[in-house]
């Protein structure tokens, strides 16, 4: 599984302070994030009406919002707003700017890292309610916050965040101590003013300004706009606090529609060039780094492709018939769509390890598509569900079975098997023996970082393998 640094970090630090319809409930790691004010929609009895009886559970959320006060802090504003998204079956982490500063600017680190609090507590919420579809959370904040918010945005990793909105951002955050982040710092008086990462944004992001705009603050976001064409600029005659009513409902009620063929997925266009189109699995943490790397390099040879999220996907527990059923939509969807023949399997980490059983459950007509099965980082066993102990880079519970069994199912050399040198205990040396192709990089869960050169060693393979 995929180690997961983030959680390291909140573990054990912090409890959350209020909820909007849970009086008893229980206490969250937070970590930097001091005394959030947690908004949860209520309970519902079977016929879906509220209620607090035992027998109640909390129904499936809309979507998860962090929303940023301004510098005063949390106020009546606030906990309106907060009580608005609730009631659109939304969950609301309210975080206080002043306190939260406070402890940011007391941490001992290098430098300041907030996502990893913002994922964790997003987590460990919709978990708790029980929610089938992980929700990535939007990031909300107007003035501080708003400039607070376009800080965090600079150093989120790809599949993190769901989105962001700043309404009237000021210029800078009011700390001394940097951000971990490699984008542009500017230093001043009162403390950093923060540019945006190079290339595309790891979520979409809105800056809207009202007429109480604060013109520094504006000036800096408009610089940001011109850095990032991919981030939306909204002049309106509201004040902000109606702005970010009406642009949290917009979001919520677009998050609610289903995406492509209702799955987590992310599809990368291209005009085929070797009549054939790849379908990645993630690891356990979503759909980032390694996964949309390799993904990119495909698509950058001309190979179309999907990826899925298997965070979201495996959020809530699957089974091996559903999941195969999924993929034979996805395979019959996007070889049509695109007009080829082939169809390359990948799957890194936890998606490595569902991926040969997905594959033995496809109907023949479907297997023939298949030219290769490229597994990378395999397991010994295999999860269906996404669970905490993989984040921390610890085995599941395997209740799967052995990856090994449902690979020996499958003819021998279909199945290109990719591991790190490091790695003690994937499979993958142990099945050369049964003719499987097994390739050794140096390195240990992610391969030394070189992404382009396993994107290579996937396209290399499956030329030897296409119909001449």
């Amino acid at each position: 599984m995929r180690p997961f640094p983030a959680l390291l970090l909140a573990l054990g630090l912090g409890a959350a302070a209020s909820s909007q319809a849970l009086a008893q409930e229980p206490e969250y790691k937070t970590g930097m994030i001091v005394s959030p004010h947690i908004y949860l929609p209520q309970k519902q009895d079977q016929a879906g009406q509220n209620a607090d009886s035992q027998d109640a559970k909390s129904p499936e959320l809309t979507g998860m919002v962090f929303l940023v006060s301004g510098g005063k802090g949390w106020g009546e504003a606030e906990e309106t707003e907060a009580k608005e998204i609730v009631d659109s079956g939304a969950a609301v982490v309210g975080i206080d700017f002043p306190s939260y500063m406070q402890s940011l600017a007391a941490d001992d680190g290098d430098c300041i890292y907030m996502i990893s609090d913002i994922e964790d507590i997003s987590q460990q919420i919709q978990r708790r309610i029980g929610n089938r579809d992980y929700r990535h959370p939007i990031l909300a904040g107007a003035g501080e916050g708003g400039a607070l918010v376009l800080a965090m945005i600079a150093q989120s990793p790809l599949a993190t965040i769901g989105g962001a909105v700043a309404v009237d951002p000021v210029e800078g955050v009011p700390l001394k101590k940097q951000l971990c982040t490699p984008a542009d710092k500017r230093p001043t008086d009162t403390g950093i003013v923060y540019g945006l990462t190079d290339g595309a944004l790891p979520a979409p992001v809105t800056i809207a300004f009202t007429p109480d705009a604060d013109q520094t603050g504006k000036t800096h976001g408009l610089a940001l706009k011109q850095a990032h064409a991919d981030i939306t600029v909204k002049e309106t005659s509201d004040d902000a606090q109606d702005y970010l009513s009406t642009w949290l409902e917009g979001q919520l009620s677009a998050d609610r529609s289903q995406g492509d063929l209702g799955l987590p997925l992310s599809v990368l266009e291209a005009k085929p060039a070797m009549d054939t189109m790849a379908i990645i699995y993630s690891g356990d943490g979503g759909w980032r780094d390694l996964d949309s790397e390799v993904g990119g390099y495909l698509q950058s040879q001309g190979m179309p492709t999907v990826g899925v999220d298997s965070l979201r996907y495996f959020w809530t527990k699957r089974t091996p018939e559903e999941t195969s059923e999924d993929l034979k939509r996805i395979i019959d969807t996007y070889t049509d769509k695109w007009g080829v023949s082939n169809v390359v399997l990948i799957g890194y980490s936890f998606g490595a390890d569902i991926l040969p059983a997905a594959y033995n459950m496809l109907p023949k007509a479907t297997k023939r598509r298949v030219k290769q099965i490229s597994l990378m980082a395999l397991s010994p066993q295999v999860d269906y569900e996404v669970s905490v102990t993989g984040w921390l880079g610890m085995a599941g519970d395997g209740e799967g079975g052995k990856t090994v069994d449902d690979i020996v199912k499958i003819r021998s050399n279909l199945v290109q098997c990719i591991y790190g040198t490091d790695e003690d205990d994937d499979p993958c040396p142990t099945l050369k023996a049964k003719g499987v192709e097994s390739v050794p990089i140096d390195g240990g869960h992610h391969f030394d970082e070189d992404y382009a050169a396993l994107g290579k060693r996937i396209l290399d393979s499956l030329q030897t393998r296409l119909p001449k």
